[in-house]
């Protein structure tokens, strides 16, 4: 991780979000670029906006985003560059991601594991990007990450991109690795999730790696009480249909809602 984005909005979580992401690119001496997007509101009346409010709203941001760049330069010893686009914020923060290799963005709500999907910019930021992106609960301070838990129910998931991924947080935190898979009733023997999660610390040689596999048909309940159990800095998963992330999304639209338990959540694309 040379280069992080994080997008920030001015709120509160984002400030978290912010101070995270400087921890983590001054371990993994990466340089910053804070990104702030506003867009310009159509009304039904067509009330013109004039082009000098614009303007002057630009300059506020960006007079914003130079003092936040300044603090954290001063603080954590990192480089910061500043961006400020007119636009709609996804679109924003997605299409550029690919000249970065990690977004940083907080999240909205009361730390429920569904606003970190469902509750904001996020959801979408994780839906379309093709680079990993690190979601930061409300009111998350940075903390050894001497735990990480990836939680994964197939191997054909663990690309190269994937490993080199959970190597580079693993070898720069110094962590240990939890491989969780999480079995329902209705899937069938323990024995065969053992097998897969063995086939995939095989891919995770070098660290030091345990395999886990838990009984739950609650996929949400099962990664938060797990993580809270091992005292997780962070929990790793792979966005892909018919695997535990397709499961999640699944039980928060049916209100299986649990608590993350302030767990950073870091989205890594498979492909």
């Amino acid at each position: 991780m040379k280069s992080i984005l994080i997008p920030t909005d001015f709120s509160k979580n984002a400030e978290y979000a912010m101070a995270y992401g400087a921890e983590i690119a001054k371990k993994m001496h990466a340089s910053i670029t804070l990104l702030h997007t506003f867009h310009v509101p159509i009304f039904a009346d067509q009330v013109y906006i004039e082009e000098t409010t614009i303007e002057n709203w630009e300059k506020d941001c960006t007079a914003k985003l130079e003092e936040m760049a300044a603090n954290i330069t001063q603080k954590y010893d990192v480089t910061v560059k500043t961006e400020v686009k007119i636009g709609f914020a996804v679109e924003e923060i997605v299409s550029p991601s690919e000249k970065y290799d990690m977004v940083i963005i907080g999240s909205r709500g009361e730390s429920d594991l569904g606003d970190v999907f469902f509750g904001n910019v996020a959801q979408d930021v994780i839906q379309h990007s093709k680079i990993p992106v690190l979601v930061i609960p409300p009111n998350v301070v940075y903390g050894p990450m001497r735990n990480i838990v990836l939680a994964c129910n197939n191997e054909e998931l663990i690309t190269d991109s994937v490993v080199g991924v959970v190597k580079e947080f693993a070898h720069t935190f110094n962590s240990k690795l939890f491989l969780l898979n999480i079995v329902s009733e209705y899937e069938g023997p323990v024995s065969a999730a053992y097998n897969e999660t063995n086939k995939i610390k095989k891919h995770f040689d070098g660290i030091d790696t345990s395999v886990n596999v838990l009984m739950e048909n609650k996929v949400v309940t099962g990664i938060n009480e797990f993580s809270e159990n091992v005292n997780a800095g962070m929990v790793i998963m792979i966005p892909d249909k018919h695997t535990m992330m397709e499961r999640m999304f699944t039980e928060i639209h049916t209100r299986h809602m649990a608590k993350i338990g302030h767990k950073p959540l870091l989205i890594v694309p498979y492909a």
